[in-house]
């Protein structure tokens, strides 16, 4: 049935394709004139693009990567306009309609996003790049049978794919109760490709919500592939904490801060364990690094309000803790340890 449909599909979009390809030569030079007159933004990159478009008005690669600037200083709608263009322009690079379709999907038109990439997926069958897209654009949308078919296609033609098996992981892990099936094509994708850092992270993640000891020896294999990578490091270290080896945690949490010092969730987390062992000013100096690097973290302004509370500092505490509440008014925790203070502080 999805066969058929995705048939009849690929014909109806490669004939509006041509239809379009005809309509688009036409238009280009008004196209063109219109996409020079865009006002200089203050951003060097987009106007030193724009500067080279009104020299080179029919360059399809300078829409290509005028857009992709916009896109990175969140101006889609321009992005969009620049995307398209770039198709008119050139309607036979694939690169072209994956920005396009990323442009629709930025700008929530994710219908177009999704059109953008069947009709070059249309075009391009066999190419593996532009299917995987199409099957992640299938993913996002939750269309999780189409992008089984498309990935599955893929497989056909190429069946030693790692990314295809990990979006296979991914689809399934999301949409089929059976994980059995996830975990194999996760397995899958590894084999072919020990370096997805990103499956042994799920493999890790699914292992551990099943008190599955093979955890372990996945969250180490993507450090393995990458050393340095702080998610794998966070993801060890959080098991070595739910199961007693705290020295191990604690190490990988003083790595993870010397790598990344924004990467907060190791500094929470090490200031829980430290609390756990009734260090309380090792745990201060991780929940005021919270607050300081982001003073909007209202989970910070709680745990260090914790800690005042267990030194005794309770003023400082209550302080904490209406921090918490100012910024989440909702955050059940600061409520509840906000209405407890201020009722033992007026007896």
């Amino acid at each position: 049935m999805i066969y058929n449909m995705n048939r009849t599909l690929t014909t109806l979009l490669l004939v509006l394709g041509a239809l379009l390809l005809i309509q688009c030569k036409e238009d280009i030079k008004t196209s063109a004139q219109s996409s020079v007159s865009i006002n200089t933004t203050g951003i060097e990159s987009i106007d030193l693009l724009t500067a080279e478009i009104q020299k080179f008005p029919l360059d399809a690669s300078l829409y290509y990567e005028r857009a992709k600037a916009y896109m990175e200083n969140n101006g889609n709608e321009y992005a969009v306009k620049d995307a398209e263009r770039a198709v008119q322009l050139d309607s036979l690079n694939p690169n072209y309609y994956h920005l396009l379709s990323d442009a629709y999907m930025d700008f929530r038109q994710s219908k177009l996003g999704l059109m953008t990439m069947m009709r070059v997926g249309a075009m391009y069958p066999e190419r593996t790049a532009t299917q995987l897209k199409l099957a992640e654009t299938q993913y996002i949308l939750l269309q999780y049978d189409y992008a089984v078919s498309t990935l599955n296609k893929i497989l056909k033609y190429e069946p030693l794919n790692a990314e295809a098996y990990f979006m296979l992981g991914m689809v399934f892990n999301e949409h089929d109760e059976d994980k059995k099936k996830a975990e194999n094509a996760f397995l899958t994708a590894v084999e072919n490709d020990s370096d997805l850092v990103d499956a042994w992270l799920i493999l890790g993640q699914n292992a551990m919500a099943e008190n599955d000891p093979l955890a372990k020896r996945y969250y180490q294999n993507a450090i393995t592939a990458e050393p340095e990578n702080v998610s794998a490091l966070h993801s060890l270290a959080f098991y070595l904490q739910n199961n007693e080896d705290v020295l191990g945690a604690q190490k990988l949490y003083r790595k993870i801060h010397i790598l990344d010092k924004n990467y907060l969730k190791a500094n929470l987390n090490s200031g829980l364990l430290y609390i756990e062992q009734d260090s309380l000013e090792k745990a201060y100096e991780q929940f005021n690094i919270i607050t300081q690097n982001n003073p909007g973290n209202h989970v910070g302004y709680y745990y260090r309000g914790v800690v005042h509370e267990l030194q005794g500092n309770l003023e400082n505490a209550l302080t904490d803790y209406q921090n918490s509440m100012n910024i989440k008014p909702d955050y059940e925790k600061a409520v509840t340890a906000t209405a407890a203070l201020e009722k033992a502080l007026k007896k």
